[in-house]
């Protein structure tokens, strides 16, 4: 009788034992890493800022923005905001483009408070602690 010996291998036969084992580790090991990193979200520091008008009521053709987003009329005046860290515009518009009317500098884990003046013309932003010497000229609230 013939002596078979083991069977030879196929193309498309799947490996198995030890050795595939140990190239797959790598493998695993990779796309575990990239589910860990795509899973993680970085959370970006932000801080708060504070608007008040006044009078509480603004005419409702006055439209505040901060950088372009346009805000919801504020209820009684005043509206909180969370704003990623930064240097943001105020501004207003009545009508077409929003106008700048100051710069509010958000601090980590901090409140900025800015008061928006309508009753002056143009409309003017005050700072409850302001940034600089001058506060009557700086057009930049920090918190």
């Amino acid at each position: 009788m013939r002596e078979l010996g083991p069977p030879a291998r196929t193309p498309g036969a799947r490996l198995s034992g030890p050795r595939v084992v140990r190239a797959l580790v790598p493998v695993l090991v990779v796309a575990a890493a990239v589910v860990a990193m795509a899973a993680c979200t970085l959370e970006k520091s932000t801080g708060y800022v504070e608007i008040r008008t006044v009078p509480a009521t603004p005419p409702p053709q006055m439209t505040l923005y901060v950088d372009a987003v346009k805000l919801e009329p504020l209820k009684k005046g005043a509206v909180v905001l969370r704003q990623n860290v930064g240097t943001h515009k105020l501004g207003f518009a009545t009508a077409g483009d929003p106008t700048t009317l100051c710069e509010l500098v958000v601090k980590k884990d901090r409140i900025t408070t800015v008061t928006v003046s309508l009753l002056d013309r143009p409309p003017r932003c005050q700072c409850r602690a302001s940034t600089g010497t001058d506060a009557a000229s700086n057009k930049s609230c920090s918190g």
